[in-house]
């Protein structure tokens, strides 16, 4: 049943909004496999110009509290080439995997790669959410 509830909330939170830019998504969700689940959610379309901030929610189907998480900015420019951003901040908001990401730089427009890694039950997970960067 947590199962259905995790990939139902999936869909529904993940909406998009057009602007004078074109279609951007402030927020986006992606599971890693059937046990795990995070939700980013901007309050501002994220941009190149300006240090974001945003908050992750993980979800646990075992509903227990995630440690060691870490949030990495990844630009792959393919052919192997790459780049990351400054180190993001990251403030544990509550016992319910919620999380202050600050200081979140993508340095140019294009798509990038939220990479989060945590411990649920002692098993280390990972997800990758891609957002795109418009300007």
């Amino acid at each position: 049943m947590k199962l259905i509830v995790m990939f139902f909330t999936l869909f529904l939170i993940n909406f998009a909004f057009a602007d004078e830019g074109g279609t951007h998504t402030p927020n986006f969700c992606s599971a890693s496999n059937e046990k795990v689940c995070a939700h980013l959610r901007f309050d501002t379309l994220p941009t190149s110009q300006v240090a974001n901030e945003f908050v992750l929610h993980v979800f646990s189907v075992n509903d227990t509290a995630v440690e060691n998480v870490k949030v990495k900015l990844w630009m792959d420019m393919g052919h192997g080439h790459g780049h990351g951003s400054a180190p993001v901040s990251i403030e544990n908001l509550d016992e319910l995997n919620h999380f202050l990401i600050g200081n979140a730089w993508f340095v140019m427009n294009g798509n990038w790669q939220v990479i989060i890694s945590f411990t649920d039950a002692g098993v280390a997970q990972n997800i990758i959410i891609p957002i795109e960067i418009k300007n």
